[in-house]
């Protein structure tokens, strides 16, 4: 048996709140918006792992964050992705942090010792906030995208591991095990 598992770092809940306020405030027509409690930022996407590699993730997990501790970042602003020169994800991204962008090195290098294959992509942490589908008001989609974050700011103080099951009505996410920084 296998899991769809991902690494992601947790988003306190008084700054995922204030988040949906804005979104809701640029953005007020009906819309289908990624659920609050799949708001994360992924670190790592791992894909389907055996029981016998969750384990290993587990361990490898518990010795990168053994050491780590709680760091200060701010959400900045919202913004999109692109594909095929289409808006296709909205998105909000924090500003540049070391140690956050340590602790996702650690993660790939550790996680390639015991043979998964290192994230070429380079990392950008965000929340998708929303996948476009073509049926949404795309002038408010690009304004919403343009707008910035003042009161963005919070602790990092967790990150999981994440098991997502696939239903027919989309994805589920089920905490495995969590990390508390110190």
């Amino acid at each position: 048996m296998t899991n769809r598992l991902f690494i992601a770092l947790e988003i306190p809940s008084e700054i995922l709140d204030e988040i949906i306020i804005i979104r809701d405030e640029f953005y007020d027509e009906p819309v289908k918006w990624e659920k609050r409690d799949k708001l994360h930022i992924t670190l790592n996407f791992l894909g389907d792992v055996s029981e016998t590699n969750t384990e290993k993730v587990i361990k490898t997990l518990q010795s990168v964050m053994s050491n780590k501790y709680r760091f200060e970042l701010q959400f900045l602003r919202f913004g999109l992705f692109y594909r095929n020169d289409n808006p296709s994800i909205l998105w909000v991204g924090l500003n540049h942090s070391n140690e956050l962008l340590k602790i996702y090195n650690e993660i790939n290098v550790e996680l390639e010792k015991i043979g998964f294959q290192k994230e070429k992509r380079k990392f950008n942490p965000h929340l998708t906030l929303l996948r476009l589908r073509g049926r949404e008001n795309i002038d408010k989609v690009i304004n919403l995208s343009k707008v910035e974050i003042e009161e963005g700011n919070f602790t990092a103080s967790n990150i999981s591991l994440f098991k997502s099951k696939l239903l027919p009505g989309g994805s589920v996410y089920e905490k495995v095990e969590s990390f508390e920084l110190k």
